[in-house]
């Protein structure tokens, strides 16, 4: 028996060349094509190098055998097999595939019978792993499969998707290949699965295919077996676009009723992807049997009715309400089916729901945020829809959770004509209504943007003015958080005060700085907007724009001569350049530092320098004025001194006069008592 062997191609895959008989040379010998002649003949290769040669694929593809299997021509297949009778039959192009494949796909019975009988090998597979009975039976050519069945081609192979020869042939509509096939294949092996899980019955389904279907179920094929995504073969059937996909459903369902309401791993069922499908003809044909569930949920908590008013299905939406499907049902989100044929503008599917509101089952519920259909064609710009609610009466005023209007809704969507539509019926009360946080609908138009329906809503007559929020943030401010420099101008323009400050001090300048808006602080700071201005907490539009590191908004700030050493009034005293430092802004920082910023540490050392200096000259004086207090004080005691001694001395000499003169009388009396003595 010739041996096997491997060689690779021109981009280094690996191409199977079989029977290719190795003599004894020491350079392997690989079937090759003569470009110059017809015959195959053995040539000398490399197998090594082969693929630095030229393109070996481009060469098998020109080989005149394949050009007479590709074309059936038999008399020139005859002649080159009767030349190159020792040649291989089994050499590939780059798919992988052999002449006999070939044949099988253009249903040349002839030439393929030609070749098995030259020894051409019935089970060879190409790259997709298919072999020549999966190619005639994909093809449904029905001489060739027979031929290749009769021949000994293995009806067991499977391709790399892990399909049978039986799954390719219920994807026609023919049966007859496969009641041919079901000679071959036994009763347990009807229902082999592919790597996602499917069976034939499921392919057929899936095609539409009724007589396929009737001839599986009559060999007992199960039609409850799930696939990689848990559909059955009617989920299959029921997702079909064909015109008798209806039949099949209905054959399915006569065989076991059950799987109707059988659901995939996404919930689904049946009537699910029939209407998704919006295939009328299969949704009227399972709503017709009683057992069938109109109200099932899928893993969305979504109905049939649900999915019928996302596509706008307005026919099946009918057949679904007239078969008492629930309107009210809501899914995860808490939308009813009325939410989605309202968001998608669907028109008439939503005048088949308001069309029955006077039956009492159709009603516009809220969502789980608490808005209603409405409020969605708002948020949507579903004009059509909306004219719709107000020819039934709908509340213009309605609110969600927030205390948002259709109009606030509109607004912030930029939907200039559904805000124009909404302001036709009722200005006065929607144009300058407020949510629960006190914004207006020009307040969410101008953070967002909108500056169509910022003109749309100043020229009807909206108040810029007297549009602050809770926070004190003006329309001018929401323009400046957004960075619509457009909306800012067209809001000065239309004489709003350009220094407005919210409850905190900040202006639409500090807002622009903060986010880096260039061209909105442009506009305002061309307008004569307070670059100065600090807030309530001493921080200046420079301190935020150095916070985030916005380069060219601190280049801005400066060129309009901003103070670059403000101090915030908190206690820790940050300048502009603190900031950019905490930021680790180092550019920033090197900018600020070479226009003559400092930091609160070179305040406070500055400071402390010139603290240093003043005390250390009040202690100069103080000690001066403590020493010639001292001095003062000793001239004075020097003084007392002098004076209490001269007071002594009188004193002293007082007294000494006193006694003297008390001696004098003394010895004046003794004289006069004893006159004798004086006499003696």
């Amino acid at each position: 028996m010739p041996s096997c062997y491997n060689v690779f191609c021109c981009c280094r895959c690996v191409l199977p060349l079989r029977r290719v008989n190795i003599g004894s040379v020491t350079q392997s010998q690989i079937a090759f094509a003569d470009q110059s002649g017809s015959s195959l003949h053995f040539v000398q290769t490399d197998v090594t190098h082969f693929g630095e040669r030229q393109g070996y694929a481009d060469q098998v593809e020109s080989l005149p055998l394949f050009a007479a299997a590709v074309n059936g021509d038999k008399p020139s297949l005859e002649r080159i097999l009767d030349i190159s009778s020792t040649g291989s039959l089994d050499i590939v192009d780059k798919f992988g595939r052999t002449p006999l494949m070939y044949c099988c796909l253009g249903d040349h019975t002839e030439c393929a019978e030609l070749l098995i009988k030259c020894g051409a090998d019935v089970n060879m597979k190409d790259l997709l792993g298919r072999t020549p009975l999966l190619w005639a039976a994909h093809k449904g050519n029905y001489s060739c499969l027979k031929l290749l069945l009769s021949r000994g081609a293995d009806w067991k192979e499977k391709d790399n998707e892990g399909q049978t020869s039986l799954h390719l042939c219920t994807s026609h509509k023919c049966s007859k290949c496969s009641s041919f096939l079901f000679r071959y294949i036994p009763p347990g092996a009807v229902d082999d699965q592919d790597v996602n899980k499917r069976t034939a019955m499921h392919t057929a389904a899936s095609f539409g295919n009724v007589d396929q279907v009737r001839l599986l179920i009559k060999k007992n094929s199960n039609v409850g077996i799930p696939d990689i995504e848990g559909k059955t073969p009617l989920h299959r059937a029921a997702a079909s676009k064909d015109p008798q996909a209806v039949d099949c459903v209905q054959c399915i369902l006569e065989t076991a009723p059950s799987v109707i309401n059988w659901q995939d791993y996404e919930g689904c069922t049946a009537l699910h992807l029939a209407v998704a499908g919006g295939n009328e003809t299969v949704v009227s044909s399972l709503i017709s049997l009683e057992s069938c569930d109109v109200n099932a949920l899928d893993n969305m908590f979504r109905t049939p009715l649900h999915w019928a008013a996302v596509f706008g299905y307005s026919t099946i939406v009918s057949m679904l309400l007239n078969s008492k499907a629930d309107t009210s049902s809501s899914d995860s989100a808490g939308a009813t089916p009325l939410h989605y044929a309202a968001v998608n503008n669907f028109a008439d599917t939503v005048e088949v729901f308001l069309n029955f509101l006077s039956c009492q089952y159709v009603k516009d519920e809220a969502d789980n945020e608490g808005r209603s259909a409405f409020l969605w064609a708002a948020s949507s710009g579903a004009d059509n829809s909306i004219s719709y609610f107000i020819q039934h009466g709908v509340d213009m005023l309605q609110v969600d959770k927030l205390g948002t209007t259709a109009v606030h809704a509109a607004a912030s969507a930029g939907h200039t004509s559904t805000v124009q539509l909404l302001l036709k019926y009722d200005s006065a009360s929607l144009m300058n209504a407020k949510d629960l946080v006190k914004r207006t609908p020009l307040s969410h138009a101008c953070e967002m943007g909108r500056i169509k329906v910022v003109e749309a809503l100043i020229a009807i007559g909206a108040n810029i003015n007297d549009a602050q929020d809770q926070d004190g943030l003006s329309v001018l401010h929401w323009a400046a958080i957004g960075g619509h420099a457009d909306v800012c101008q067209l809001l000065v323009n239309a004489g709003i005060d350009v220094d407005c400050q919210d409850l905190v001090g900040r202006t639409a300048l500090h807002y622009a700085a903060y986010g880096g808006y260039v061209n909105s602080m442009l506009v305002l700071l061309e307008n004569k907007a307070k670059f100065n201005s600090q807030d309530i907490e001493g921080v200046t539009s420079l301190h935020w724009a150095c916070s985030k590191g916005h380069m060219d908004a601190v280049k801005l700030l400066i060129q309009y001569n901003a103070s670059i050493n403000t101090m915030e009034h908190t206690e820790d005293r940050y300048t502009p350049l603190d900031y950019a430092l905490m930021g680790e802004y180092f550019e920033v920082c090197q900018f600020m530092i070479e226009h003559g910023a400092v930091s609160i540490t070179g305040i406070q050392d500055v400071a402390a320098v010139k603290i240093q200096a003043w005390f250390r000259g009040i202690r100069v004086r103080r000690t001066f004025v403590e020493r010639k207090k001292l001095l003062m004080k000793h001239e004075q005691l020097r003084k007392d001194a002098a004076k209490k001694r001269t007071v002594d001395d009188s004193n002293i000499q007082r007294d000494s006069s006193a006694a003297l003169s008390s001696v004098v009388e003394t010895e004046y009396d003794t004289d006069s008592t004893h006159p004798q003595t004086l006499t003696n």
